[in-house]
């Protein structure tokens, strides 16, 4: 049976991939900071580890007996996230420690859940951490899958509650698409991805979305007397400069938001759960 590290395993996707890891017979260990959190994953976990992979001392010696690695470690784009560390301390600076952990060990393979076109980014700070530590995976030596989706469906959750206040808005004219997917089918794909060497592995949802028709889709579920008001793009912008000022990781978050929405950002179909079946799921569960 083969041993897989999991970090990132309390996160939306994580906790999905812990379960499809166990589905498919591998033994897995799990890297936890919060032991409260990790509750929900005793099912599918055989071990769990205490620590936090920004700190090198919780890093050292996490790789002994483990043949593959599963990274799903990466900062919150939750504009109601307020932890300390940034994207570059996260998503890059921890998952570079990481590597070189698995390369100290001889780890057979490394999966690293990236972001489409990240590469296509270079002065967006959540992207070209995404990027950046790719380049180093394909370098290392390693055998690797890099998992690119355009969007998880839990990154609109802020705009439900957005939507319950009235307070849901499209930058700009919401035309450009996008198919987000649902956690538990990029889980399949991720653990698929261990039998294929050396992969990038591009993947999104069945169905494809303009900015505005998620928008409106968010709406009907939360609030169908609601309506999603349209504001100037630059004025969305306006702020950024002084976000920028008082919080970095906002900025970041802001900054990433709005360049994403004046773009495409369509990967292959490899989801089956739709955005307004999650909805429903979503909403049924907190009432």
């Amino acid at each position: 049976m083969s041993t897989v590290l999991l970090v990132g395993g309390t996160g939306n996707l994580g906790q999905k991939v812990a379960q499809e890891l166990h589905r498919a017979g591998y033994a897995v260990t799990a890297l936890v900071r919060n032991p409260q959190k990790a509750e929900r994953l005793k099912p599918f976990v055989q071990q769990f580890i205490t620590g936090d992979a920004t700190k090198p001392d919780d890093v050292s010696g996490l790789c002994a007996g483990i043949d593959i690695v599963v990274s799903t470690l990466g900062k919150s784009v939750s504009l109601n996230d307020r932890s300390r560390a940034g994207f570059e301390e996260v998503d890059y600076g921890a998952n570079a420690r990481l590597l070189q952990e698995a390369r100290r060990q001889n780890v057979r393979k490394f999966v690293y859940v990236s972001a489409l076109g990240a590469e296509n980014y270079p002065d967006l700070r959540y992207f070209a951490v995404h990027h950046r530590f790719s380049q180093e995976i394909i370098a290392s030596g390693l055998d690797y899958s890099i998992i690119k989706p355009p969007a998880l469906f839990s990154a609109f959750t802020d705009l439900i509650d957005l939507a319950k206040k009235g307070m849901l808005v499209t930058p700009g004219d919401g035309r450009h698409l996008t198919n987000p997917i649902y956690e538990g089918d990029l889980a399949r794909v991720i653990v698929e991805s261990i039998g294929q060497p050396n992969s990038v592995v591009e993947a999104g949802g069945r169905q494809v979305y303009s900015r505005h028709q998620i928008n409106e889709l968010i709406q009907r579920h939360v609030n169908p007397n609601g309506k999603v008001r349209r504001i100037p793009l630059g004025l969305a912008k306006s702020g950024l400069p002084l976000m920028k000022l008082i919080d970095r990781n906002l900025y970041d978050k802001g900054a990433f938001f709005l360049e994403v929405l004046q773009h495409d950002v369509i990967a292959p179909q490899r989801g089956e759960t739709s955005l307004e079946t999650y909805l429903d799921q979503k909403l049924y569960a907190r009432s």
